[in-house]
């Protein structure tokens, strides 16, 4: 597989999760594990289940954040000759039939939030807004049928 990109701060808050993750959670869980390891290790220990379940979990959490952060490469500003849509630059588009108009920013697909105006550059109004310039339209197909966008500024 090839690498996905990230930008720096992505890449900082993965970071600060894992050692949180690792630092603060991993130990909580193993004292629970180990007090509920004290009533015995038999399945009708639910307390003992239900922590292991927790230890688990957070560990499939480590390992899924280790593994995006091995393969995640770190995308710094380019210079553009002209204004076209990229990695890391913010977009404002318009839905042409409903009229609303959105910032976004141009971003990988971990770090991806629309709510938070961080746009993924693999989704599909990403992958169709990526290397247009200012005033262009574009036809998106998305799962809930087609729709058309106009690009109203690019910033880099």
């Amino acid at each position: 597989m090839g690498k996905i990109p990230i930008t720096r701060s992505g890449y900082r808050r993965l970071i600060r999760e894992l050692g949180h993750l690792r630092k603060v959670v991993r130990p909580e869980v193993l004292d629970d594990l180990c007090e509920a390891r004290g009533y015995g290790v038999k399945i009708e220990n639910q307390q003992y289940m239900a922590a292991r379940e927790r230890q688990l979990s957070l560990e499939r959490k480590i390992n899924d954040i280790e593994e995006k952060l091995a393969r995640c490469e770190i995308v710094v500003g380019r210079k553009f000759f002209a204004k076209q849509v990229g990695f890391g630059t913010t977009v404002r588009i318009e839905n042409l039939e409903s009229g609303e108009v959105g910032n976004y920013q141009m971003v990988g697909p971990w770090e991806s939030d629309v709510n938070d105006g961080k746009l993924s550059v693999e989704s599909p109004v990403g992958r169709s807004v990526l290397g247009r310039g200012e005033g262009e339209e574009v036809l998106v197909f998305t799962p809930s049928g087609s729709r058309r966008y106009r690009i109203i500024s690019v910033e880099i």
